[in-house]
């Protein structure tokens, strides 16, 4: 039966879905493997599918409600639960993570080290909400100049510009030289906020 059950496993992660893979050349460790047991609907496995990919790592994700042999799985991780996402790194499985749960978690495993995710914290400090505003609002600022008197036009027009370039960038250097990022915040995607504040440190803390 044991062996039937990891034959089956080995059959069926074999078939998986590979995303956001940092490098394809790099020789894979199918025991290293991250797995999400998760649901497209979910807020909470949209949230940590996209710390994955902020975080370059490789992972593989089971929608459970297309996939049946994911769901079993899924639930036997569980205590027989369902619950969304549950996440395998390396045999340790975390349930509904928060952000730094998941963290700490992919650095224990060494997935990825407390610099490099220092590093890659840093890479984009805007959330995906503000984003879209300050992008929206820069290039109304930059219309309006067109009609406004003559010795506000430029300035105006570079304060814009400014804007909508911290935008479509996702970086802020006033947010990078104050240590602050809205990402997982309202700032980010709302419905999938993991806090209150619209900011928060933007280095995390490290893991012991």
């Amino acid at each position: 039966m044991a062996a039937a059950w990891r034959d089956r496993v080995e059959r069926r992660i074999s078939s998986g879905r590979f995303v956001n893979t940092a490098d394809a050349l790099r020789p894979f460790d199918s025991r290293r493997l991250t797995i999400v047991y998760g649901a497209d609907w979910c807020e909470d496995t949209r949230r940590s599918r996209r710390l994955l990919r902020r975080l370059s790592i490789a992972h593989e994700y089971h929608n459970i409600d297309e996939d049946v042999f994911a769901l079993e799985r899924a639930c036997a991780l569980n205590a027989g639960e369902r619950r969304t996402p549950v996440i395998d790194i390396d045999g340790a499985v975390l349930v509904e993570p928060s952000n730094v749960d998941l963290r700490a978690a992919l650095i224990r495993a060494e997935l990825v080290t407390f610099e490099e995710a220092r590093e890659r914290a840093t890479v984009q400090n805007i959330g995906d909400a503000e984003r879209a505003g300050r992008t929206a609002a820069g290039l109304f600022a930059i219309a309006v100049a067109q009609a406004g008197p003559r010795g506000v036009r430029w300035p105006l027009r570079l304060a814009g510009a400014a804007l909508a370039l911290t935008g479509i960038s996702g970086w802020s250097p006033a947010y990078a030289a104050a240590g602050i990022t809205s990402l997982d915040g309202p700032g980010d995607r709302p419905r999938e906020s993991s806090r209150a504040a619209w900011f928060a440190p933007a280095l995390p803390e490290e893991t012991t």
